[in-house]
């Protein structure tokens, strides 16, 4: 899925699953049949507020009718599925066509400000979510019945009633339970305990809502309440490890799990601990969820000590500490030296103490070859190098060239850039005459660098005391100065990737000059393409990821500025 399909599915998503109304005390929410110690979760504790349902249905009304088109003809190409389950999801289309308002969604039984929970009960995920109209869902279940012209398989644990689909080890359960919807699976044979568990009828003794695991973790990554959750590994190899009692013990039964793994391989157990225990857990929430902006972060977190070593491994890539620049900017911290001095202390550590569990052998040897492999002399260059930073300020296709009308710009770090452009003076003979000094005044490099025919932009090269140049494209010698001193980030932002609506508009332009290529019978189905290309160019203004080492761990944060 490309990022901006991801992007209108993180804000279209909650708009189309979600339940209206303020969040109410108690009880009804999603996250009060989560059990507490689930090892993982994702729930917005509030319903998303009014503006992104706002921007949310413009752009429910632009797409659905051209994604619905897309999904008809991907339906008709399709070969890998049977006539059976081709006519169920064209029945599901068919529910959904026309519906290219909120309001009308509500049809369907669906309300734009839903509060959803994802969540384990033992290990088996559970999705729950409320419903606005729990009759208007059930009837769109049975026209989607009538269209295919049979029942969809439904079983029943006590008063509650669920449909059902699978093969005969696992079946997919969903249910509509009051007002809220709930999926799960259990396998086939699984007794009525078990299915109340995950269906929610047999309530948890404790649950998250009422533990504050999510709030905790929203206070402290200052993430909204529009979206937070967890994957707790300690959690996970805990649970794992430990002879199951009460419902885990009862599901543990259902997928004939063993029970006396912590008896049978007690090294074993202890060392995975261990690993768990570096990496703990990963949490992940929405800091910002309204327009103009959507800002999602998510955290690695691991134990403090390797923490502070990767934080002193990993320095800031160049450019970080400015805004980002053009239609695409990637920066990246290349610092080979302290990165092999972080992973050879890891191997040695390894090699000090070797794992006794035979299940993780394979570690041994992975370390002690990375070892062999990491443990070689860098040679400068690469040596010296701290950053990279490439910049695509123009990229325009022409119509009296296969060469497109391009201007981009390098930088590359380096603790000694004279040495650098010295050894590609060697390699490269129509350098050789080529005059530069550290001043950071760029110098056209020669014509002759490349063939003629390539018909390429002027190039210029220049350099600093701790970094090398290039621009490439008319005039683009004069933006080399501010290149050159933006600053890195102030904290250790390794990496940087930035994009602007406008690279989409540009996919489109190339997906015309393709298309007037294709054969009559492809072309209206790749119109639709560049139909969609120009929807994104709209829809986002800019987008942005980045990778930062912090006293947590690893941070990742994804920053969409959206459009209209």
């Amino acid at each position: 899925m490309n990022k901006a399909a991801r992007h209108t599915v993180l804000a279209l998503g909650a708009a189309i699953l979600a339940a209206c109304g303020k969040p109410q005390p108690g009880a009804g929410q999603p996250l009060a049949y989560a059990p507490a110690d689930t090892p993982y979760a994702w729930a917005n504790l509030e319903p998303q507020p009014q503006s992104m349902i706002d921007w949310s249905q413009r752009q429910l009304h632009a797409l659905m009718p051209l994604v619905i088109d897309m999904y008809d003809d991907l339906l008709k190409q399709q070969k890998a599925l049977g006539a059976r389950e081709t006519k169920i999801l064209s029945a599901v289309l068919d529910e959904l066509r026309g519906r290219d308002t909120l309001d009308k969604l509500r049809e369907l039984g669906f309300k734009p400000d839903a509060r959803v929970a994802i969540y384990g009960v033992g290990l088996i995920p559970v999705l729950r979510l409320e419903l606005g109209d729990a009759a208007a869902f059930r009837a769109m279940i049975a026209r989607v019945e009538g269209k295919v012209g049979e029942k969809i398989p439904t079983g029943k644990t006590g008063e509650q009633e669920y449909w059902q689909f699978g093969d005969k080890d696992v079946r997919v359960a969903v249910a509509v339970q009051g007002s809220h919807l709930v999926a799960t699976l259990w396998p086939a044979d699984a007794n009525d305990t078990v299915k109340q568990l995950l269906l929610g009828i047999t309530r948890p003794g404790k649950n998250l809502l009422d533990a504050g695991t999510l709030q905790a973790i929203a206070k402290k990554y200052n993430y909204s309440p529009y979206g937070e959750g967890y994957l707790d590994f300690a959690a996970l190899v805990q649970r794992l490890s430990t002879t199951p009692t009460g419902a885990d013990l009862e599901i543990a039964k259902a997928l004939k799990l063993p029970d006396g793994i912590a008896k049978d391989s007690p090294v074993c157990i202890e060392e995975a601990k261990a690993i768990a225990q570096k990496f703990p857990r990963i949490v992940a929430g929405a800091e910002s969820y309204a327009p103009p902006q959507l800002r999602v972060a998510m955290q690695f977190e691991t134990e403090p000590a390797l923490a502070q070593a990767l934080m002193a491994a990993l320095a800031p890539a160049p450019g970080t500490g400015a805004a980002a620049e053009g239609l695409f900017d990637i920066s990246l911290a290349t610092p080979l030296l302290k990165l092999k001095e972080f992973w050879l202390k890891q191997a040695d550590a390894v090699a000090a103490k070797p794992f006794a569990c035979p299940e993780f052998a394979d570690l041994n040897e992975t370390f002690a070859r990375s070892k062999e492999k990491v443990g070689v002399t860098i040679p400068p260059p690469f040596s010296d190098l701290t950053g990279l930073r490439v910049t695509l300020d123009k990229l325009e296709p022409r119509n009296d060239s296969k060469v497109p009308d391009v201007a981009a710009r390098l930088l590359i770090g380096t603790n000694n850039p004279l040495a650098a452009v010295g050894m590609a003076q060697m390699a490269v003979p129509q350098l050789k005459d080529l005059t530069i000094t550290i001043d950071g005044k760029p110098v056209a490099l020669p014509a002759s660098l490349l063939p003629a025919s390539a018909q390429l932009p002027p190039m210029w090269l220049a350099m600093t005391d701790k970094a090398i140049a290039l621009a490439a494209g008319q005039g683009s010698e004069a933006t080399l100065g501010a290149y050159f001193t933006a600053p890195p980030s102030t904290t250790p932002v390794f990496l940087r990737v930035h994009f602007t609506g406008a690279l989409y508009g540009l996919l489109g332009k190339y997906a015309d000059l393709m298309q007037a290529a294709m054969p009559a019978a492809q072309k209206a189905r790749f119109a639709k393409q560049t139909e969609l290309f120009s929807l994104y160019e709209k829809m986002i203004r800019a987008g942005e990821f980045t990778f930062e080492a912090n006293a947590n761990g690893i941070g990742l944060r994804e920053t969409v500025d959206l459009g209209e």
